[in-house]
């Protein structure tokens, strides 16, 4: 007789965890919400159920079946992340292997049918496009991923059984960590020699908490060089909590407070001399990378963009890290930013706050601009596909607008209210037009003057869109504006003055006699004079008893390169004129020539002070030399205007006179100074000039303009020592 199955009737007990902790097997203290749901953000659906319904059936349910299929699914998904398969043979319908595999090699005729039926439903719909979603790695950290990526597929399964098991066997728990390795030797690739150091050294090293307070203090209070990052309010809380209990410090926020410190220092140093009281910049900069390479930096925690960026930025000011290493170091942040979501506006990710959703705009906006500069200070397109990232540019606020807690952001100020995001915000429009400008001038496809006019005239738009308060203003104007704000204009009016200068550059060699491409000859050259122009208005105000002598170590900061590329502009445009017609000077040409000789003395008054301004000078005389004279191994064909002596007029930046040069000794003929051949290669207009070549050749610190002035110091037939004064 055959034996009838025996069921095995389970007790129905009252749950006494949450839904979501049993079906994640997670921990709840039974609180309404639980902790658990409270730190995952899903208050929402922390409910209890009563006693639980079973279908004493023996037939399995709908349910039930989903329920197998969907944990078989995991499985595999796991399984495969781990390099583990699991065996199909195990699985539930294991007669099914046979199937699923011929599947796999190609679909059976009625498959196939199908396939076509649906692709030619699908054309005439739009797919929407998916939002990133949330994962929570080891560590706590979220990181967002695409919806095609695993990670998402596996937590969308995750969320369905969520919703759909009461009691369930425990998930397969994640330990790939490939979105954030815990001790990552890539850590110390990006920060060489920071990791010989432990908890305890770092806290030792931290200046008495009477010394923070006043450079954290100095640093929230600065408007100059402060980025509105890191809302006030919040890291004061954090401070606080910090100094009660300095041993349970999160290792990426205490370098980012040393981050802050070396940026405060760094500040004050170069605003008000030397000052003992303060900490070794040194120091705080080692300190903060070791803090971010012993707190595993790579695992995309929360403050470690902040960090990263404060820590560049003190690199950058105090000019111990040349440009190249800079570089690299974004491309590391852009790729951090990326998995953290930062790309994407916080409106379209989970579990992002208010406050937190606006300040990922701030620092996104900062990766953006930073990057867009960097790359093409070194002569590379940019690293971040802007068909990717959706992220808006946030609002223009103060931070007592956005306090801690809020739900709903208020209606940003009018762009009138130089807020401490202000200049950021009106610079962001300009910035996106200057990085389509190096994109179009660096592309390998072929490109057509049409879209270098369109560019022009986006560009212009572009500046013409920046509020009032930050638009071009000659300083004798602004007598009653704060110098952070003169040079915010300065910056902003460079960077549009430059992007001219770029796109119309191409043409100004090549093409110079052909009629349709003179508007790109006339822009270049008349965005080159602006830029001189504004060189000789900074330097005029910089003067003792000028506007600007008091602050101007803030100037500091517009780049020797901005200048040098006008001035290279010019050179080229004269020494083309003088070849098409010898010995013709007309009023441009002297404006021209005049502007390059201001923009030289102002130079060399500043060459004992400063390396920069030393190889500026110096590189000027040589261009000026070269607009004046033919190259020596030419023939002159004309007498040439008269020669250009660099150093016998005072250092002001006058209007220029008529300039006489001693003759010392009746040394002979002109014969050349060192670095001449190459230099004169790239601005006598005898071949094509490669822009690229050039802009590092005059950017790097430590490259070939390095080598011109110490060669040139080195040489006993230079130039200054012909005119017996160097």
């Amino acid at each position: 007789m055959e034996t009838e199955s025996v069921r095995t009737e389970k007790r129905n007990r009252l749950p006494v965890s949450c839904e979501p902790c049993r079906g994640r097997k997670l921990k709840c203290n039974r609180a309404s919400p639980c902790d658990t749901c409270i730190r995952r953000n899903k208050q929402a659906q922390c409910h209890y159920a009563g006693n639980a319904k079973r279908n004493r059936s023996n037939v399995p349910s709908k349910q039930a079946q989903l329920q197998e299929k969907l944990k078989n699914l995991e499985n595999l998904v796991s399984g495969l992340v781990s390099g583990q398969v699991p065996n199909p043979g195990a699985r539930s319908g294991s007669g099914q292997g046979d199937d699923s595999e011929s599947n796999v090699h190609g679909p059976s005729g009625t498959g196939a049918e199908r396939i076509t039926s649906s692709k030619e439903h699908l054309k005439a719909q739009p797919i929407d496009k998916e939002s990133p979603r949330a994962v929570l790695g080891l560590g706590g950290q979220i990181n967002y991923v695409d919806g095609s990526h695993w990670k998402s597929i596996l937590e969308e399964l995750k969320e369905v059984r969520e919703q759909l098991t009461s009691e369930d066997q425990p998930l397969p728990r994640d330990t790939s960590a490939s979105l954030g390795t815990v001790s990552d030797p890539d850590s110390v690739l990006v920060f060489p020699g920071s990791t010989s150091a432990d908890l305890d050294d770092i806290l030792n090293a931290l200046p008495t908490q009477a010394i923070c307070d006043v450079l954290v203090s100095h640093y929230f209070n600065a408007r100059y060089a402060v980025l509105g990052l890191i809302h006030p309010d919040k890291f004061r809380l954090e401070y606080q909590r910090f100094w009660r209990a300095p041993a349970q410090v999160d290792l990426i926020w205490l370098g980012l407070l040393f981050a802050i410190l070396s940026m405060a220092t760094g500040l004050r140093q170069i605003a008000k001399g030397p000052d003992d009281t303060l900490p070794n910049i040194d120091v705080m900069q080692l300190r903060t990378t070791q803090c971010l390479v012993l707190g595993d930096h790579v695992a995309a925690n929360e403050h470690v963009l902040e960090a990263l960026i404060l820590h560049m930025q003190s690199c950058f000011l105090t000019g111990r890290t040349s440009v190249n290493q800079l570089w690299v170091k974004m491309g590391h942040v852009i790729q951090l930013a990326f998995r953290m979501g930062y790309h994407r506006d916080p409106s379209k990710l989970p579990n992002i706050s208010t406050l937190d959703g606006e300040m990922r705009r701030r620092v996104w906006m900062n990766i953006v601009q930073s990057e867009a500069l960097g790359s093409f200070q070194v002569g590379f397109p940019s690293m971040i596909p802007t068909e990717y990232c959706d992220t808006r540019a946030p609002g223009n606020y103060e931070f007592s607008d956005l306090p801690v807690g809020i739900e709903v952001l208020p209606p940003p100020r009018p762009m009138t209210n130089d807020t401490p995001v202000l200049y950021t915000i009106a610079k962001h429009g300009v910035m996106l037009v200057f990085k389509k400008i190096t994109a179009h001038t660096q592309t390998l496809a072929p490109t057509t003057y049409d879209r270098t006019i369109s560019l022009d005239l986006e560009m212009r738009e572009a500046y013409s869109t920046v509020p009032t308060i930050l638009q071009r203003r000659d300083i004798r104007e602004s007598f009653m504006d704060p110098a952070s704000l003169i040079w915010q204009r300065c910056t902003i009016e460079m960077l549009y003055l430059k992007g001219l200068v770029v796109v119309h550059r191409p043409y100004l060699r090549q093409e110079h006699p052909n009629p349709r491409f003179e508007p790109s000859r006339r822009h270049c050259i008349e965005a080159a004079l602006e830029i001189l122009a504004r060189q000789a208005d900074i330097s005029g105000a910089s003067q003792p008893g000028g506007r600007l002598h008091e602050e101007r170590w803030m100037l500091g900061a517009l780049t020797v390169y901005d200048f040098l590329l006008a001035a290279m502009v010019l050179c080229l445009d004269l020494s083309v004129r003088t070849k098409q017609k010898p010995g013709a000077y007309d009023d441009l040409a002297k404006k021209e020539l005049d502007a390059l000789k201001v923009s030289q003395r102002i130079w060399a008054a500043s060459r004992l002070f400063s390396a920069e301004a030393n190889i500026a000078a110096r590189t000027l005389e040589l261009m000026i030399k070269s607009a004046e004279r033919p190259p020596p191994s030419s023939p002159a064909t004309e007498a040439p205007p008269p020669p250009y002596q660099s150093h016998a007029a005072a250092p002001q930046p006058a209007a220029p006179t008529q300039l006489t040069i001693p003759n010392p000794g009746n040394a002979g003929a002109f014969t050349g100074y060192p670095y001449q051949p190459p230099m004169f290669d790239m601005i006598d207009g005898s071949s094509a000039l490669d822009w690229s070549l050039l802009d590092s050749y005059l950017q790097q610190p430590g490259g070939a303009a390095a080598e011109m002035g110490e060669a040139w110091d080195a040489s006993t037939g230079s130039f200054l020592d012909d005119l017996n004064i160097g």
